[in-house]
């Protein structure tokens, strides 16, 4: 009996520590699926041009990110053809980046595995086989700490749950160190086609995001101390040279879908020899190593405590500890690998000086997060030669419930991203882009609100009759007005210009501001007339509009107001439009913000003082409900910017429902 449990229960071990990435991967996917964002989130930030890019199979801001638009590409129009273009490619980060948990977990079993944690066992008496299981338990420690360490990050969930590369380049880190760490057990042909894989993998991580070279110190230092005469020359170097290359082929995509028409949404890529070196080079982008508007300056006490909302205090103690203790001079060259990628990455993080810092700040926590499955190996190791008449596998399995409890709900740790209900940006893209455009419509903004408009062309096939323009140099969009309202081509803008209030009229169309020639306004009549004087008889509300909408994140309300200057106004006013409850207190949403806007007419294109007296402005509003109590007036109150002195108010009960 004795001789069939020593052998069965190391290949029932081996069985288990395979199985329990592949598990710790599908949790976490499971987990990011059902936080990922249903659509689109936001309107100034890369996310919402890989949205529109993959789905499309267009060109990405440089480097080009190839690999990534390819996969994107045939996962969103092949492999998951379901639900809209957005929450299908962050549904592809969901599953990238629950695969870089599952192998940071096989990470961390490979990294503790081997290592002689278990010596205590022997000096109590404990037999060999005693020893293995030991050691397999502080290896499925290590990887299940390491794991929920790394996975429940707060910086990574948010990655993990909307379109962006970050998913995929650790994914791809994960992969190269798990691959390095195994290659110097290896010898003959099965190292020279391991070495193959490394460098296939850097290749592929050139072809998508090419910080990937920042862990190529670590590898290497690591592979020429493991496996002597590594740095001889040999026939296997062709291999090798060939496989780092041929994923650069991916490269190719991007003079090739430009002769096929297909564009990138900055206008960046031009299709020359010099265009396409300096998209793939992203040569434009040196300038962020030196301060800029979209830096973001951090105390190190700052920079500390977001390392610590990451991993949280539990995480933090035992990749301390971990980190010291691997630092004895008996520890394996396998942990200079995981420290030099730490060292590597986090200085580069610190010198690029970007407003999203944190993302770059990725592969340290990852490596944070290697440090504490090792402090866990340790720490079980120690109980386990302490405590000799308990269990194994009761210990183990208290000791891991405890720390995964301390990791999951104690102190230090930031919240997990949850994306699931943000429906807010979706809501504002459809809004947009129903509004009924006439023929030769030009819509001027920034970048982020016509691409949002895009992707509603593109995906859902609405405002069509739209030409979205960027334009996000206020000057620049100034102009590009002027041409549009001179050719007679109905002209919009989403948010203010400075100084063109006095040069055209305007009327509120949706979320966007019509722009009209001077004194050429034409809007149609209100679905309820009023008569209400305000600002001592200077301005008129003639009428008002009321629809309820069926938006994704819940019903909403729009109204419209019609105001009409008696006289030229020299004061500027604004006004606060509040939603009532039947006892006439004002409501609130769930987060305790006031259901109310506060604002400037016209989205504070004119001010009040450039009206023209006697032409109709309509200013348009949209804002969702507030659940529980359904709201029973509406209140409107025109007050001046400058003293706050309330000029007018009036209010009017809501039809039901």
């Amino acid at each position: 009996m004795r001789s069939r449990l020593s052998v069965h229960t190391p290949v029932a071990n081996h069985h288990l520590t395979a199985l329990l990435p592949w598990l710790a991967g599908a949790v976490a996917f499971v987990l990011y699926a059902l936080t990922a964002a249903p659509s689109i989130v936001a309107l100034f930030d890369d996310s919402l041009e890989f949205q529109l890019v993959l789905p499309t199979f267009a060109i990405a801001h440089p480097t080009g990110y190839p690999l990534y638009t390819l996969l994107g590409g045939v996962w969103s129009r092949l492999l998951w053809p379901l639900g809209n273009w957005a929450s299908r490619v962050n549904l592809l980060s969901a599953l990238a980046a629950a695969a870089a948990v599952g192998m940071v977990f096989a990470l961390a079993q490979r990294l503790v595995d081997g290592e002689r944690i278990s010596q205590r066992n022997k000096n109590a008496g404990i037999q060999a086989g005693g020893e293995v299981a030991g050691r397999a338990a502080a290896s499925l420690v290590a990887g299940a700490i390491a794991a929920i360490t790394f996975g429940l990050g707060p910086v990574w969930s948010a990655q993990a749950t909307l379109a962006e590369v970050y998913s995929l380049h650790n994914l791809l880190l994960a992969s190269l160190l798990l691959a390095t760490v195994g290659a110097p057990e290896l010898v003959g042909r099965r190292l020279v086609w391991r070495i193959a894989l490394l460098a296939l993998i850097v290749g592929s991580g050139l072809a998508h995001h090419r910080t990937i070279v920042l862990a190529l110190p670590g590898v290497g230092v690591y592979l020429l101390w493991s496996v002597p005469g590594l740095w001889r020359p040999r026939r296997a170097w062709w291999l090798w040279l060939a496989a780092l290359l041929l994923p650069l082929l991916f490269y190719l995509y991007l003079p090739l879908r430009a002769l096929a028409g297909a564009t990138d949404l900055h206008g960046s890529y031009t299709n020359t020899w010099q265009g396409f070196w300096d998209h793939v080079l992203a040569r434009g982008y040196a300038g962020f190593f030196t301060p800029s508007a979209l830096s973001v300056e951090r105390s190190l006490q700052q920079w500390l405590e977001l390392m610590l909302a990451q991993v949280g205090w539990a995480g933090g103690c035992l990749a301390v500890f971990g980190f010291v203790y691997l630092l004895d001079a008996r520890r394996r060259k396998r942990w200079v690998l995981v420290l030099l990628v730490l060292a590597t990455n986090l200085l580069f993080a610190l010198a690029y000086r970007v407003g999203d810092q944190e993302v770059f700040l990725l592969p340290v926590f990852m490596c944070l997060a290697l440090l504490a499955g090792g402090g866990a190996a340790v720490i079980l190791s120690m109980l386990q030669g302490h405590v000799t008449r308990s269990p194994a596998h009761l210990l183990t399995l208290l000791f891991t419930a405890a720390l995964l409890a301390l990791l999951i709900w104690g102190p230090g740790r930031g919240p997990l991203a949850n994306r699931s209900s943000d429906w807010v940006v979706h809501d504002y893209a459809v809004d947009m882009a129903t509004v009924d455009f006439p023929p030769r419509s030009v819509v001027l903004g920034l970048e982020g609100e016509v691409s949002a408009l895009r992707y509603m062309q593109a995906a859902e096939g609405l405002g069509a009759n739209a030409m979205p323009v960027a334009a996000d140099d206020p000057a620049r969009r100034a102009d590009l007005l002027a041409e549009s309202v001179a050719a007679a081509a109905p002209s919009y803008l989403t948010r203010e210009l400075e100084g063109i209030g006095s040069l055209y009229s305007f009327s509120g169309d949706g979320p966007l501001v019509r722009v009209w020639p001077r004194g050429g306004s034409q809007v149609s009549a209100p679905q309820h007339t009023l008569e209400v004087d305000m600002a001592a008889g200077a301005l008129r509300l003639t009428g008002y509009d009321l629809q309820q909408l069926h938006w994704a994140g819940g019903p909403a309300l729009r109204i419209n107001l019609y105001w009409q200057p008696a006289t030229a106004m020299t004061q500027v006013f604004k006004t606060s439009i509040r939603l009532l409850g039947a006892s006439g207190a004002p409501l609130t949403y769930a987060d305790g913000a006031p259901a109310a806007f506060d604002q400037f007419p016209l989205r504070q294109v004119a001010p009040t003082t450039t009206w023209l007296p006697g032409e109709t402005v309509r200013d348009a509003y949209a804002f969702y409900l507030p659940t529980g109590a359904p709201p029973a007036t509406v209140q409107v109150i025109l007050y001046d910017a400058e003293t706050l002195a309330e000029a007018g108010r009036w209010e009017t009960p809501l039809p039901a429902p």
